[in-house]
């Protein structure tokens, strides 16, 4: 999702002049990209620790059991926390990708038709990480209008 910010001021040159200074000034999103890619991570690892909670909650396992005995007693999605700690973050100043590199998360979060693997979410952008992204990037700018950058 791409994303442009432009301005066009006819009029008093100072102005014109100050919002060019301005302008160059927020051009690095690497601040608001870091920051969002961060909180995304921890969002990430709260849902974890909420057994899916963040995003709706995860369906139960169904419980395994090897000669009369239960071996499923670790927490849902954490045998080894591989993929719990793979998760993420790469901010430049124009973009921030989140991923987790287990190579089974994308079993587990795809949203595909599924017979025995139940999908339990794990990353996603709800309505509150997307208010904390807007949020993030109105106060970069502003910042950079009072030249506090």
């Amino acid at each position: 999702m791409p994303m442009e910010l432009r301005f066009e001021i006819e009029g008093e040159p100072q102005l014109v002049g100050y919002l060019g200074v301005v302008a160059e000034g927020i051009k690095d999103f690497g601040k608001p990209l870091q920051s969002i890619g961060s909180e995304l991570i921890k969002t990430f690892d709260l849902n974890f620790a909420q057994r899916g909670g963040v995003f709706g909650g995860w369906a139960p396992r169904k419980p395994q059991y090897r000669a009369g005995n239960r071996v499923d007693t670790w927490p849902l999605l954490e045998k080894t926390g591989d993929m719990r700690h793979s998760f993420r973050s790469d901010a430049s100043t124009t973009s921030v990708s989140v991923g987790n590199a287990a190579p089974y998360f994308a079993y587990h979060q795809s949203n595909q038709p599924r017979a025995r693997l139940p999908r339990r979410v794990m990353m996603k952008v709800d309505a509150a990480r997307r208010t904390f992204i807007v949020k993030a990037f109105q106060l970069h700018i502003v910042e950079a209008l009072r030249g506090r950058r």
